[in-house]
C-alpha cells in the first residue's frame, strides 16, 4: 500500500470518530475492485451534442444565463458520470458557480475534479480557478484545501469520492455545508451498493450534527442504523444518535433507550463505557431514579478500575437518599465506597453517613459507629480527633458520663495538640464534678 493510499484511507477514518480501522477499509476496497465503475466509457453522440450546446452557452457572460444552464450540467453530469468528457462538464459547472459567487459550491466542484480527472487537459485552468478561490478562502482552510488535493489512490471510483466527502466534512464541513450534503446525495444515488456506504452516511451524518442540523442527522444515523443492522460501525452510530437525541433534540426517553441498547450490545466496547455514562444522568433527568441507581451500581460492578466509578459510588447515594428515601440503602452505599477509597473521599463518605444516621434515620448508635470507623481506619487525619469528640458529645447530651468521657479521655491521650483537646478537658471536668 503506497502513501497516497494510507492518507486517504486515514482522512476516511477520520471522520466517522470511530470507524473501522484502515487495513478492514482497504480489504473492503480490494474485493469491490472487481465491481467498481469505469471512470470512462464510450462517448454517446446524444450526450456529445448536448455538452457541446452547454458549454458554447456557459461562455455566455450574462448571469441568467449562467443561472439557466447550471441546473442543466448537473442533469448531464448526474445522466452521463463516466464520460469521456465528463471533465469538461465538472469545470464548466465548477466555474458558472464561481461567476455566479457560489464559490462554496465551486470549490467542492474543483475537489472533485482532482480527485477524479488528474489527467485532464484542463487541469492547469481548474488549478487556476482553484488558487483565486483558495485565496478568498480562510487561512486556516487553506492547509485543508491543499491536503484534500490528492490523487486517485486506487481503480475504485466509488473510493476516490467516497473518501473525498469524508474528508472535506471532516475537514471544512462547516463552510462547504450545503454544496457537500448535495454530493452526498449524489454519491448514494449513483453507488447505492458501495461497500462502505455505512461509514459514508455515519460522515453525512456527523456533518449535518456539525451544523446544527440535529434533525437531519437523527434521520441519517436512523437509516444507517436500519440499512446495515450488521455493520461494524452499528455501536458508533448508535452511540452518536444517542447524543444527538439527548444534547441536541432533547428527547431524553429516546435517548435512554437508545444508550440502554448500546450498553447491552456492545459490552466491553469504548461505546458501551460512554453509554453508562451518559445514562445516570439521564434517568435522574426524568425522574426515573431507581433506574439512576440501578445504572449507578452497573457501572460498579462492570468498571470498578476507572476512576469515574467514584462519581457512581455518591450519586447511587446521593439518589437512595434525596430522592427515593431509602436511607438504609445509600449509607450501604457509602461504606462500600470508604471500603474501596481509603482516603479522604473514604471519610467524606463515612461523615455523610452519619450525617444520615443523625438527621434521616435518628439512629445514634449508627452515627457512633461512623466516627469510630474514622477514628480507627485514620488515626493520623485531623478528620479522627473530631469523630472522637463528636461521639463524646452524643454521650454527653444524653448524659452518659461513663462513654462520653472515654472518648474526650482518647481525644485528650491520642491528639494533646489538637484544638479540641482544650474542650475535651472542659467537658471532662464537667464530668468529674457531677453536672451529667
Amino acid at each position: 500500500m503506497n502513501r497516497i493510499r494510507i492518507a486517504v484511507l486515514a482522512v476516511a477514518a477520520l471522520v466517522s470518530g470511530a470507524l473501522a480501522v484502515a487495513a478492514q477499509e482497504a480489504a473492503e476496497l480490494d474485493t469491490s475492485l472487481a465491481n467498481a465503475e469505469p471512470r470512462v466509457i464510450s462517448p454517446s453522440p446524444l450526450a456529445a451534442a448536448e455538452l457541446d450546446f452547454l458549454i458554447a452557452a456557459g461562455q455566455d457572460k450574462d448571469k441568467d444565463v449562467a443561472k439557466a444552464v447550471l441546473p442543466q450540467l448537473e442533469d448531464w453530469l448526474a445522466q452521463n458520470p463516466s464520460d469521456p468528457a465528463a471533465h469538461k462538464a465538472l469545470l464548466l459547472k465548477a466555474e458558472l458557480n464561481s461567476r455566479l459567487g457560489e464559490d462554496e459550491y465551486a470549490m467542492v466542484d474543483l475537489l472533485k475534479y482532482f480527485r477524479i480527472y488528474p489527467e485532464a487537459p484542463s487541469f492547469d485552468r481548474a488549478k487556476g480557478l482553484f488558487d483565486a478561490l483558495s485565496k478568498k478562502a480562510d487561512k486556516k482552510l487553506k492547509p485543508a484545501l491543499e491536503q484534500l488535493l490528492v490523487p486517485p489512490a486506487s481503480p475504485a471510483i466509488e473510493f476516490d469520492l467516497s473518501s473525498l466527502l469524508e474528508g472535506v466534512a471532516a475537514r471544512a464541513g462547516e463552510v462547504y455545508y450545503e454544496p457537500l450534503t448535495s454530493e452526498f446525495r449524489a454519491f448514494f444515488r449513483r453507488f447505492p451498493g458501495y461497500s462502505r456506504n455505512d461509514a459514508v452516511r455515519l460522515s453525512l451524518a456527523a456533518l449535518h450534527t456539525l451544523n446544527g442540523r440535529h434533525l437531519a442527522a437523527r434521520l441519517e444515523y436512523e437509516k444507517m442504523i436500519k440499512m446495515y443492522p450488521g455493520s461494524p460501525l452499528l455501536a458508533a452510530a448508535k452511540q452518536s444518535l444517542g447524543v444527538v437525541l439527548a444534547d441536541n433534540l432533547r428527547e431524553y426517553d429516546d435517548a435512554i433507550e437508545v444508550f440502554m441498547d448500546v450498553a447491552a450490545s456492545f459490552p466491553g466496547t469504548d461505546e458501551a463505557w460512554a453509554a453508562y455514562g451518559r445514562l445516570p444522568a439521564l434517568a435522574e433527568k426524568q425522574k426515573k431514579y431507581d433506574l439512576a441507581v440501578e445504572l449507578h451500581e452497573k457501572i460498579i460492578a462492570l468498571y470498578p478500575d476507572r476512576p469515574e466509578v467514584y462519581d457512581s459510588y455518591v450519586g447511587a447515594a446521593r439518589l437512595l437518599r434525596e430522592k427515593l428515601k431509602k436511607y438504609t440503602e445509600a449509607v450501604a452505599v457509602l461504606n462500600r465506597l470508604a471500603d474501596k477509597y481509603k482516603d479522604g473521599r473514604a471519610i467524606e463518605a463515612l461523615l455523610l453517613a452519619s450525617d444520615i444516621y443523625r438527621k434521616d434515620l435518628k439512629d445514634t448508635a449508627g452515627e457512633i459507629k461512623m466516627y469510630d470507623r474514622i477514628s480507627s481506619e485514620y488515626e493520623k487525619d485531623p478528620a479522627a480527633p473530631k469523630a472522637l469528640y463528636a461521639a463524646g458529645e452524643i454521650y454527653y447530651k444524653v448524659k452518659d458520663a461513663d462513654n462520653a468521657r472515654k472518648y474526650f479521655d482518647k481525644v485528650l491521650m491520642l491528639y494533646p495538640e489538637d484544638p479540641l483537646s482544650r474542650k475535651a478537658t472542659s467537658k471532662v471536668a464537667d464530668i468529674v464534678a457531677g453536672k451529667i
